[in-house]
This record gives C-alpha cells, sequence and structure tokens, in this order.
C-alpha cells in the first residue's frame, strides 16, 4: 500500500438526516475531505481528545493507549485502507520488541487511538478516489457546502 496520502482530523459533526455523526479527515495540503459516519461513543471519544477533556475514568481508547504504553507498542501511524459494501477499512500499524504488525480495526477506533497518541493518519488513494469530497477554495464556503452535504447524504450513498 504505497502512495498513501497524508490526513488530518477536520472535525466531528452531526448528520441531521441520521442523527448520526460523522468524523471528517482532510487531506493535508488539499482541499478533500473524507466524510466517515462513525458511532456516538468513538464520536464523544475523539471530541474530548481534541478538546482536552479528561474523563472521570479512562474510556476504552485510553486504555488501549495505556495497555500500549505499559507493552511499549508504537503505534506507528492509521491507515483507512478500504471501502467495500459502504464500509470503511482500517489498520492500525503497530511496533513492539522490534517486530511490527498491522491489526484491522474500526476507522472511528483507529482515529479515537491516533488523537491520543499524536500518529500520523493515512488513507489509501483509492479510498479517495471513490469517497472524498472536494471543497471550495474559501473556507467558508467549504464548510456551507459540507453542512449541505451532510443534510443529503446518507451513508448507504456509499455503496458500491
Amino acid at each position: 500500500m504505497e502512495d498513501l496520502l497524508p490526513m488530518e482530523v477536520h472535525g466531528v459533526n452531526l448528520d441531521v438526516m441520521t442523527n448520526q455523526p460523522v468524523v471528517i479527515l482532510r487531506e493535508v495540503g488539499s482541499k478533500r475531505f473524507l466524510p466517515i459516519w462513525i458511532g456516538q461513543f468513538e464520536a464523544t471519544a475523539i471530541l474530548m481528545e481534541i478538546q482536552g477533556v479528561a474523563p472521570s475514568r479512562p474510556l476504552t481508547h485510553d486504555l488501549m493507549k495505556t495497555l500500549m504504553d505499559e507493552l511499549h507498542a508504537t503505534l506507528d501511524r492509521v491507515v483507512v485502507t478500504d471501502l467495500r459494501d459502504g464500509t470503511f477499512y482500517a489498520t492500525l500499524s503497530v511496533s513492539v520488541n522490534g517486530s511490527h504488525v498491522d491489526v484491522d480495526a474500526r476507522p472511528s477506533d483507529a482515529i479515537a487511538l491516533a488523537v491520543r497518541n499524536g500518529t500520523p493518519i493515512f488513507a489509501a488513494p483509492e479510498v479517495m478516489e471513490r469517497a472524498a469530497i472536494v471543497g471550495d477554495e474559501n473556507e467558508e464556503d467549504e464548510v456551507e457546502r459540507f453542512r449541505e452535504f451532510l443534510d443529503t447524504i446518507k451513508p448507504e450513498d456509499f455503496d458500491a
């Protein structure tokens, strides 16, 4: 999986049509965005970390980070690898004791863990070709376009 595209978390919004959270990744240095519908728990976990809000007790993703830290494992990168039948797929690339392993993960969990670790997030070019939204030149127009898009799109629209 060469030529991966570097991404950053642009935000987490609520799709008003489905009342489901959407994490929006932005391709670094580009006006292309990747919306991924996620669960409420994962949206909360991502937002809490981005906003610097510490939970009173560790959330699942905090536990995962602590386990990795205690085992001296490093999360090297997160990759959104595929989009099949309207479902996004991701991998966690982990190094531990000189070994490397790629672990299958839901993109929402992978992103929640990445923001906790400051880990780079990437997307496969094929995923961006199939599901990316291109923003306008003006950022205000871009935000409005996303709002309009989220008002009209459904997760089923990404079915192949």
